[in-house]
């Protein structure tokens, strides 16, 4: 009846039923229909849902992180999909480069090859380089190194001048070998210096490419260049005759009027015409490093003016000891018998007979002109092992023009490079 109430409900007014409910149960296969709290109603948590107990909303929890670190694992992997690809990019680029590189440098080498086609050249090989593990990095072996002559003259009479001195054995076995250093740089072979002629459009010019030993002493350096200074005295000995012969037989060849006219219009023996001097360049390194921090080694410095030398530089030795004692027969003076200091620090007499300059000069100065001073012999600002090691000795020449200098970052050597300009 519909003024029946049920029981424990309280009907207020119009008509709000207050009390418990009883809910009905649902029938099969019938779906409830969840609603949306109003507004932003909190919403209502079931006691399951206060202490954790609902299985269902764990799961969901887990499905989320599940799902957020397998993005994460996603993503990280395509960053290193990304960051390889972008790698082997930068790799294939530095490769082409390379290859382009590689490419230029034979086009260049290809040029220089063709502009130095009209060069002529000398070469004596002093030494084959032995690989070894001895060595160190930047001085191993494994080729041969000597000395050249290069020109755009045509180059007569090359060969190579032997020297009588020979302060280390190279053809000993390091097992055998009495000097530590030379131990560690195996090789074969002796120290020889190039020789040749270059055919000026001046008159001939003889040049020497040498590289004295360093692994000696100041009065071993010094006997092998008088090997250079004998050597020197006997190319002009058979300038002199060849120009006697031609002399005598009534003619001069053209284009030596001027130059033997000028050199032999006064003086000579008897007052007659004297041969013209043969001009002549020696240049190379002879290594004349027995100064600063070297003098304290006994495997640069073998010989007493390792000490009675203190305070001057090798090349200061050479510059005031040496080539003073001049040769003048040539200029139509006399030539001392042989070098008189360099027998009292006692060197052979073949040697002090070969030391006397035949008319050699050095347009450089010896204590200020430095050409070695390497940065790895540098520390706290103190230059420990410098000195003037190469030189360009000139005899015969009527002027130097210009002269310089360079390499002095020392990027493409250990040593500066020498220039001279001469009017023949």
């Amino acid at each position: 009846m519909s003024g029946e109430k049920p029981a424990g409900v309280l009907v207020g007014q119009k008509g709000v039923k207050y009390g418990l409910q009883k809910v009905a149960p649902k029938k099969p296969g019938q779906l409830g229909m969840a609603q949306k709290p109003a507004g932003n109603a909190p919403r209502k948590l079931t006691p399951g849902n206060v202490f954790g107990d609902d299985d269902s909303e764990e799961e969901d929890v887990e499905k989320q992180i599940a799902r957020q670190a397998e993005k994460k694992r996603a993503a990280a992997k395509d960053k290193v999909q990304r960051q390889s690809k972008y790698i082997a990019s930068l790799l294939e680029q530095a490769q082409q480069r390379k290859r382009e590189q590689d490419v230029l440098y034979e086009r260049r080498m290809v040029k220089e090859r063709e502009a130095e086609d009209h060069l002529y050249e000398a070469f004596v090989c002093e030494f084959e380089e032995i690989w070894s593990p001895l060595r160190k990095a930047d001085a191993q072996g494994g080729g041969v190194h000597g000395n050249a002559i290069l020109s755009k003259f045509d180059i007569v009479n090359a060969r190579a001048v032997e020297h009588t001195t020979h302060p280390i054995n190279w053809e000993l076995p390091p097992a055998q070998q009495p000097h530590k250093l030379a131990a560690q740089e195996p090789r074969t072979g002796r120290r020889l210096t190039a020789a040749a002629t270059v055919m000026t459009p001046a008159g001939p010019l003889l040049v020497y490419s040498a590289h004295l030993e360093c692994f000696c002493g100041a009065l071993a350096r010094m006997a092998q260049l008088s090997d250079l200074f004998r050597d020197t005295r006997q190319q002009q000995a058979e300038l002199a005759a060849a120009w006697r012969q031609r002399e005598g037989a009534g003619g001069k060849e053209e284009g030596e009027e001027g130059e033997e006219g000028e050199e032999g219009a006064e003086g000579g023996a008897g007052g007659g015409p004297r041969p013209p001097v043969l001009a002549a360049a020696l240049m190379g390194d002879l290594n004349t490093l027995a100064n600063g921090v070297a003098r304290l080694s006994p495997n640069y410095c073998t010989d007493h003016l390792r000490w009675s030398s203190l305070g001057w530089f090798e090349a200061e030795l050479l510059d005031r000891l040496v080539l003073p004692v001049r040769d003048t027969e040539g200029e139509g003076g006399t030539s001392p018998a042989a070098n008189a200091w360099a027998a009292r620090q006692g060197l052979p007499a073949a040697v002090c007979r070969d030391l006397v300059n035949p008319g050699y000069a050095d347009p450089f100065n010896a204590r200020s002109d430095i050409t070695f001073d390497h940065w790895k012999y540098r520390y706290l600002g103190l230059r420990l092992m410098t000195g003037k090691l190469d030189w360009v000795l000139l005899r015969g020449v009527k002027e130097v023009v210009s002269k310089a200098m360079g390499n002095s970052d020392y990027s493409a050597s250990d040593h500066k490079w020498l220039e001279v300009c001469v009017r023949l």
